[in-house]
């Protein structure tokens, strides 16, 4: 007893009274939980209490009432030999009386107050109190099956959806259930309490692939109570990463639940299997189920603290977009509401026990810390790609994986156990960038993870820490973009060698070329369709760019500067899908745009005309958005020394605004020299972020003026072309001499107002765009400028 308790150790103390004193241990024989008592003074002191001093099974009859009252109040109520003092009614557990009806509170209390009574021999018998108990129970599984009513499912629905609970149906099986993939045509219990008034049967059904689980009968009950667990739980939870109960059934036998099917299966059979989830990708399913453990531990209005108890990697399931959903909550235990977060104390262990709180294993006690332990063994599972009970780690450990992580973390060898196919090249057609952990990353994960482990209760981090960080190794992380691996031949046929008839533009790095190709993958890691085992493709139109070979050499380290910061993915820029890099050819290649270049609509005066005053500043916010997210994904300062004009702005079918591929349009050879030399600012020669702002500016004023700034006109006046005649224009305030005439009308509608308002806003981020380097502003501020200056046309004029 001195070895169970600690030494009677008073984190071991679970009760301490006037009579003594009780601990909780664990003796080993028969290794079961049992109360030691300090004490056994209060048993005297009883009996003389209840007028006798005879110790009969009568005895421990009356303490069974005191437990039953306490299990329904939440606490100890007060009594004295007049009975209970205080109304039941006051001190019952408000969540619980909301499950109880009236009959079901009667004769459960009825039961306690017979075990109370001061006379033993009219106290039930243990026989007596069981099958009155057993009566309360199928009582009150009557109560909330009418309140579940709607989420009933006749059971010869079931059979006519699995065909019989057929072979062909069945996908997997549990501890005590079998389940089974079908259509099911079912009522949603979305917005239930606003439809409980309408009768069952004018409510529409809606048809869905659902999730059948059949839950065995055993001999201990523990599928049944799982079974009535899973229902009182899930009808409380509504969460994204909390899997959805659809409905049940429990006719002839059979116990069944419904569940929402999850296409992607379980994360332990998706870590086993041939597709490879990238880093960043494994990150956000750790934080799916860490912001689902969040939402279970926190009690809210209709749903109690949950204690999970069984987290695992068999039960997080993942839906076809691979959001993880916590599942199976057979085993799980709750807290009411106005209750203090407390300890679980358990005599029978359950869950699984690689995943098991080693606290808990040795003293029965399970908090919700317990859930944080499971959880850490999961995000070394996600880490090594490997479940914890593989054959290697129990090979090397009883304990499977979670010692052996601990041991490779203290040792400084963590990074043996990371998956190995996650910085593997995908195949030949698909190239992931971004795709295994990066040093920071994998530091912020393994640490979080490791802290998880801890082996006592106290020393874990809460699940607001843990999703913190993992946060953190996400966004450390950086995107992760799937890119196509083209082969040189299939670029040399489609573009007939490289034949001038294809070209269509060219840059300082390189030429542009118009052809299709086989495109092989997909915008995102989520969305690419295995055929066969291959990737899935399909032909079309791209923008083939061939770099040039220069003096010294830079042209290599461009290129790969280029693949960085392209490759990503957002709205005002023109996507990066691949590259070829054999020999000495080093090609990109990116989406085709199917409208024209800015540059062309600016050279032809008419085609100006259908671009109004708000949709200008929408395309100047577009393309700022799109350099903003240039700018955060340099490599290098050298990395930007392309400057911005209206020849690489490309306009969709839509009029949407896109940075594309630094092409100078072969439609307009000449002048190209001078075209390039007007974007450029004084101070050229440093090829900075900076460069790019004032390259900004001058789009601003093309835009606002509908010519190009290179136009003969400007050209004529100064060398310099439209960026010095402007900022003499707004210093000398004739900034209208130099407008697009079809605006006017437009913004000066009255001498104030809202287009006057905004034509000052746009007028001073633009001319601060074309000011000394170090007075340029941030893209940010620009950014900001432009909404206030769009903001100002709301009111009057659609966006």
């Amino acid at each position: 007893m001195l070895s169970a308790t600690n030494n009677f150790a008073h984190e071991n103390l679970i009760m301490d009274g006037a009579l003594g004193k009780v601990y909780n241990g664990r003796l080993f024989s028969g290794s079961i939980n049992n109360i030691v008592v300090h004490s056994w003074r209060h048993r005297l002191l009883f009996s003389r209490y209840l007028d006798t001093n005879n110790l009969t099974p009568k005895y421990d009859v009356y303490f069974f009432g005191v437990l039953l009252l306490e299990i329904l109040c939440g606490r100890k109520p007060v009594i004295t030999n007049d009975g209970v003092e205080e109304d039941l009614e006051e001190i019952i557990d408000p969540n619980l009386r909301k499950q109880l009806d009236t009959e079901t509170f009667t004769r459960f209390t009825s039961i306690a107050y017979k075990c109370l009574n001061q006379q033993p021999v009219q106290r039930p018998t243990m026989d007596q109190i069981v099958k009155e108990l057993e009566e309360v129970v199928d009582l009150q599984w009557e109560h909330v099956a009418n309140l579940m009513d709607f989420l009933k499912i006749p059971l010869r629905e079931i059979r006519r959806a699995t065909n019989g609970f057929n072979k062909a149906c069945f996908v997997g099986s549990g501890g005590y259930a079998d389940v089974y993939r079908a259509e099911l045509d079912f009522l949603s219990i979305e917005g239930l309490s606003s439809k409980e008034e309408k009768c069952k049967d004018e409510l529409p059904k809606i048809t869905k692939t659902v999730a059948i689980k059949r839950i065995s009968s055993r001999v201990d009950e523990q599928g049944k109570q799982g079974f009535l667990t899973e229902i009182e739980l899930l009808t409380s939870c509504k969460h994204p990463h909390i899997v959805s109960l659809l409905g049940f059934s429990r006719e002839a036998g059979e116990m069944i639940l419904v569940y929402e099917y999850a296409f992607k299966g379980s994360l332990s059979d998706y870590l086993v299997s041939m597709v490879v989830l990238t880093w960043s990708q494994r990150i956000q399913i750790c934080l799916d189920i860490a912001h689902g453990i969040s939402y279970l531990h926190t009690d809210m209005k209709g749903k109690p603290r949950i204690i999970h108890r069984d987290i695992k990697s068999d039960n997080i399931l993942l839906d076809e977009n691979l959001n993880a959903k916590i599942a199976d909550f057979g085993l799980s235990k709750s807290h009411p509401a106005n209750q203090q977060p407390s300890t679980i104390y358990s005599k029978n262990i359950a869950g699984t026990q690689l995943y098991m709180d080693p606290e808990y294993l040795a003293t029965g006690k399970y908090k919700k810390e317990s859930d944080i332990y499971s959880f850490g063994v999961v995000l070394f599972e996600v880490l090594s790609g490997r479940v914890a009970y593989d054959s290697i780690y129990m090979n090397e450990n009883e304990m499977g994986l979670a010692p052996i992580a601990k041991k490779r973390f203290n040792e400084l060898t963590l990074k043996e156990l990371i998956d190995p196919r996650i910085i593997e090249d995908d195949d030949d057609h698909i190239f992931t960038l971004n795709r295994g952990p990066n040093q920071d990353s994998f530091h912020t994960f393994s640490k979080i993870a490791y802290q998880c482990l801890a082996e006592t209760q106290a020393r874990r981090p809460t699940i607001e820490v843990v999703i913190k960080k993992l946060q953190k190794a996400l966004r450390v992380q950086g995107e992760t973009v799937v890119l196509s691996k083209y082969r040189l031949s299939d670029i040399v046929f489609a573009t007939q060698n490289f034949a001038e008839t294809y070209c269509i533009g060219l840059d300082t790095t390189g030429t542009v070329y118009k052809a299709e190709l086989d495109h092989f993958g997909k915008s995102s890691v989520s969305e690419t369709e295995q055929k066969n085992g291959e990737p899935s493709k399909k032909r079309i139109t791209v923008a083939i760019k061939r770099i040039s070979r220069r003096e010294g050499g830079q042209e290599r380290q461009e290129f790969f500067d280029e693949i960085d910061m392209r490759a990503c993915k957002h709205p005002n820029l023109v996507s990066l899908l691949g590259f070829c890099d054999e020999g000495d050819e080093m090609i990109l290649v990116y989406e085709h745009v199917s409208g024209r270049s800015l540059d062309n609509y600016l050279k032809n005066v008419d085609n100006m005309d259908d671009f109004t005053w708000t949709h200008r500043l929408q395309l100047c916010l577009q393309i700022a958005r799109g350099l903003s997210q240039l700018h955060t994904k340099m490599i290098s300062q050298s990395t930007m020394h392309n400057v911005i004009n209206s020849a690489n702005i490309m306009l969709d079918k839509n009029g949407e605004a896109k940075i594309g591929y630094f092409v100078i349009s072969k439609l307009h050879p000449t002048n190209q020299e001078i075209g390039m030399n007007v974007y450029e600012g004084p101070e050229y020669e440093t090829r900075g972020t900076l460069e790019n702002i004032y390259s900004f500016g001058v789009l601003f004023f093309e835009i606002l003026c509908g010519r190009v700034a290179y136009d003969p006109v400007y050209i004529k006046e100064n060398d310099k072309g439209l960026a010095h005649i402007a900022r003499q224009c707004y210093d000398d305030k004739t900034i209208e001499t130099i407008m697009d005439p079809k605006l006017k009308e437009d913004i000066f509608a009255s001498n104030k107002g809202p287009g006057k308002y905004s034509l000052d806003t746009f007028l001073k981020i633009a001319y601060r765009c074309l000011g000394e380097a170090a007075q340029r502003p941030t893209m940010e501020t620009v950014i900001e400028e432009l909404e206030s200056a769009l903001n100002f046309m709301t009111p009057t004029q659609g966006t």
